[in-house]
C-alpha cells in the first residue's frame, strides 16, 4: 500500500489554477489583462530578479558555408553569465532575423546541423551535416535571406554545469540542477533563458541590416517553450513559431513531472495555462505545430493541445486577427515537420 500526494496535487490544481485566466472582451481589457499577467509571470519565473550588465560582445570565429557565413559570438547576459551563440549572416539579407533556440537532446550545433564529434553522425571540424538534400530550419532560412541567431540555452551545450560536461554528454542538460539551485533564490531555468533571449534581441538590434520590426523566434520542444515565453513577455518579437510545445499544464506537466526542470516555476499553475501565454502573443503572428502522437501532449492527447489553442484563438479573434494564428497538426510524434512555416514567415515577417 502506498499513500501518495498525486490526488492532492490534482485537487489543488483544480481549486487554484489559472487565477490570471484570459477573459478579455475588448482590446482595452486585453491590454489591462496583459499588463497584470506579464508582470506576474515575469515575477514568478524570476525574470524581474535578473541582474543587468554590459554585454561585452566578442566575435570568436567566422566560417563560410553555402549561402551564409557562420559567426560565433559571446555575450554576457548577467554578471559572469556568458552566452555563446551562432549568428548566420546571409549572403543576401532581406532585413529579417529569427532567433532559433534549441530543444532538449542537443544544443546550438545540432540544432543547426553542425553536429559535434560526440553526437552520432557528427564531425569534429564544423562540417554542416545535410542528408538527402535537406538542411535544418535555421540554415534553410539563412539561405532565404534571414539572419539566424542560435544560442546555447543555460545548462546546455557549452553552458552545461560540471556534472554534465565532457565528450559524449553533448545531449545532456543541467536544468534539474539549475531548478534546485535557483528556486530558493526566486529563479527558474526558463526565466534565465527568456532573459538571455531578450539580451540576444538587444544584440540583433545593433545590426544595421536588420529591421527592428522584423525579428521573430522559432523553436522545437524546449526551443518552442523558450519561444512562447519569450514572445509573450517581450513584445519586440514580431512572430513566433512553436513546435511540439503547446499543451495544457495539468496533463502534460503536472501529471508527467519527470519532464525537464526547465518546465517548472513556483506558482506557475496558479497563474496561467499555456493557452493564456499564447493569448499574450496576440495579435502578433503565432504558428503552432503539433503531432497527434506526441506523448508529451499528456493522457488526453491532442485534445489537450486543442483546449489551449482555443484559449489563444479567443485573443486573436478579439483583434480580428484569426488568420495570424495557425495550428498545424501532423500525424507523427514529437518531431519538427515544418509544413507551411516558411510561407508563414514570408507572409508575416
Amino acid at each position: 500500500m502506498y499513500y501518495t500526494t498525486e490526488e492532492y496535487m490534482r485537487l489543488r490544481f483544480e481549486r487554484f489554477a489559472r487565477q490570471y485566466a484570459y477573459s478579455a472582451k475588448t482590446v482595452e481589457e486585453h491590454e489591462e489583462w496583459y499588463a497584470r499577467t506579464s508582470s506576474r509571470l515575469s515575477e514568478i519565473i524570476g525574470l524581474t530578479r535578473a541582474l543587468p550588465t554590459e554585454p561585452h560582445p566578442t566575435l570568436t570565429e567566422r566560417r563560410r558555408y553555402d549561402g551564409f557565413v557562420r559567426e560565433r559570438w559571446l555575450i554576457e547576459t548577467e554578471p559572469t553569465v556568458i552566452m555563446p551563440f551562432y549568428l548566420l549572416v546571409p549572403d543576401k539579407p532581406n532585413g529579417s532575423a529569427i532567433i532559433n533556440p534549441h530543444g532538449h537532446g542537443g544544443a546550438k550545433d545540432e540544432n543547426l546541423g553542425f553536429r559535434p564529434a560526440g553526437i552520432p553522425g557528427g564531425t569534429s571540424d564544423g562540417t554542416l551535416v545535410e542528408r538527402d538534400g535537406s538542411c535544418s530550419f535555421g540554415v534553410m532560412m539563412a539561405r532565404r535571406g534571414c539572419y539566424i541567431a542560435a544560442p546555447d540555452a543555460r545548462g546546455a551545450g557549452e553552458r552545461r554545469e560540471g556534472s554534465h560536461q565532457g565528450d559524449g554528454r553533448e545531449r545532456e542538460n543541467s536544468h534539474r540542477e539549475m531548478l534546485g539551485a535557483g528556486i530558493c533564490l526566486g529563479l527558474s531555468p526558463i526565466g534565465g533563458m527568456v532573459w538571455d533571449l531578450c539580451r540576444l534581441l538587444d544584440f540583433l538590434l545593433t545590426i544595421p541590416e536588420i529591421d527592428p520590426g522584423r525579428i521573430g523566434c522559432a523553436g522545437m520542444s524546449g526551443g518552442g517553450e523558450q519561444t512562447i515565453y519569450f514572445a509573450a513577455l517581450d513584445r519586440r518579437v514580431s512572430l513566433a513559431i512553436t513546435s511540439g510545445y503547446f499543451y495544457g499544464f495539468r496533463d502534460a506537466l503536472m501529471l508527467q513531472p519527470g519532464n525537464c526542470g526547465c518546465n517548472y516555476a513556483p506558482y506557475l499553475y496558479e497563474t496561467v495555462d499555456m493557452g493564456d501565454i499564447g493569448a499574450m502573443i496576440a495579435p502578433r503572428p503565432l504558428f503552432i505545430e503539433s503531432g497527434v502522437n506526441d506523448k508529451l501532449n499528456g493522457a488526453s492527447g491532442i485534445e489537450n493541445v486543442y483546449s489551449q489553442v482555443k484559449i489563444a484563438k479567443s485573443a486573436y479573434s478579439l483583434f480580428d486577427a484569426d488568420d495570424r494564428l495557425v495550428h498545424s497538426v501532423h500525424g507523427g510524434g514529437h518531431v519538427w515537420v515544418g509544413d507551411g512555416m516558411a510561407e508563414f514567415i514570408e507572409k508575416y515577417l
